[in-house]
C-alpha cells in the first residue's frame, strides 16, 4: 500500500496497525460515512464548527482514497475513481458552502456504492494484496 494509507493506519487505534490494506480501505470509507452523517446533523442543527470539523475529516479522507490507488498497475479504473474521488470533494465544498446536506447525500450514496463493492471483493482475491 501506498504511503498515505500507510500515514493513516499509523495515525488511529491499535487494531488498524494489524489491519491489511482491503481493510484499511474499507475502514477509510466507513469513517467517511459517519463524518458525512455527522456533518449533515451540523447542518441540520446549524452548528457550523461541527459542520466544518466533520467535512473536513470528509475531505482529507476521501484524500487518502485519492492518494492509494495505484495509477499505473490500475489504469482506467484508477483514473476513473480518481476523478469520482475529485467530485466528491467538490461536492462536500459545495455543500459546506451552502449550508446543506443535499450534495452530501450524493456522496454518502457514492461512497455507500464503492463500499459495497469493495467489501464484495472475494477473500481470495484479496488475500493476493496482503502486507
Amino acid at each position: 500500500m501506498r504511503g498515505s494509507i500507510k500515514k493513516y493506519q499509523n495515525n488511529n487505534m491499535a487494531y488498524v496497525e494489524q489491519a491489511d490494506p482491503h481493510t484499511l480501505i474499507s475502514l477509510i470509507m466507513q469513517h467517511i460515512l459517519g463524518n458525512l452523517a455527522a456533518a449533515k446533523g451540523a447542518i441540520d442543527r446549524k452548528d457550523i464548527e461541527s459542520r466544518n470539523k466533520m467535512l473536513g475529516k470528509v475531505i482529507g479522507l476521501i484524500g487518502e482514497l485519492q492518494n492509494s490507488l495505484d495509477m499505473e498497475k490500475g489504469g482506467e479504473i484508477s483514473t476513473n475513481l480518481y476523478n469520482l474521488y475529485a467530485y466528491m470533494i467538490s461536492q462536500v465544498n459545495k455543500a459546506n458552502m451552502k449550508n446543506d446536506g443535499a450534495p452530501l447525500t450524493e456522496v454518502i450514496m457514492l461512497i455507500s456504492e464503492i463500499k459495497s463493492g469493495w467489501d464484495g471483493i472475494p477473500m481470495d482475491i484479496r488475500q493476493q494484496y496482503k502486507k
